[in-house]
C-alpha cells in the first residue's frame, strides 16, 4: 500500500492512501507543483483493506490488533480535552477532491481522548471502536 505524506512547518497529513503504485502516482502527479515539494510517498506492507491510521507523534499503519496495542500503551493523564492519538478506519483508497490538501476529516475517525478510553475499557472488546456506546447500557 502507497500513500502521500505532507509536512509543512508543524504541520503533518496524509494527502492519499492507495493499494495500486499507478494510482498513487497519477495522483502525485496532481498535487499542484507549488506544494509538491511538501508531499512524499512512502509504502507500508499492507495489501488489503481495511487498514487503521493512528496518527500520534507520527502516522503510522496498523491492523485492529494494532489498535488496540496503541490504546492499551496511552499512559493517561489527567487533562480531559488532551487527545492521545486519533485513529481513522482505511476501507477503501483515499483519494480527496483536491491533491495535496489536508482532507483527513472526511475519514471516519475516532479522537482517543480520556472519555474515549473510560467507553473503551467497558465496551472495547464487544464493540466495534469507531462506535462506541455513551451510555451505560
Amino acid at each position: 500500500m502507497n500513500y502521500i505524506e505532507a509536512v509543512k512547518g508543524n504541520r503533518k497529513w496524509i494527502s492519499g492512501i492507495f493499494m495500486s503504485e499507478q494510482d498513487t502516482d497519477n495522483y502525485f502527479q496532481l498535487i499542484p507543483e507549488d506544494i509538491r515539494d511538501s508531499q512524499r510517498i512512502k509504502w507500508v506492507n499492507f495489501e488489503k483493506y481495511p487498514v487503521y491510521l493512528v496518527e500520534a507523534e507520527k502516522f503510522y499503519f496498523v491492523n485492529l490488533k494494532g489498535i488496540r496495542e496503541a490504546i492499551n500503551k496511552i499512559k493517561v493523564i489527567q487533562d480531559f480535552e488532551y487527545i492521545y492519538i486519533n485513529i481513522y478506519e482505511i476501507t477503501k483508497d483515499f483519494v480527496p477532491e483536491k491533491p495535496g490538501t489536508d482532507y483527513m476529516g472526511i475519514l471516519k475517525h475516532v479522537h482517543v481522548d480520556n472519555e474515549y478510553l473510560k467507553r473503551y475499557a467497558k465496551f472495547g472488546d464487544e464493540c466495534n471502536m469507531f462506535d462506541l456506546p455513551w451510555d451505560d447500557g
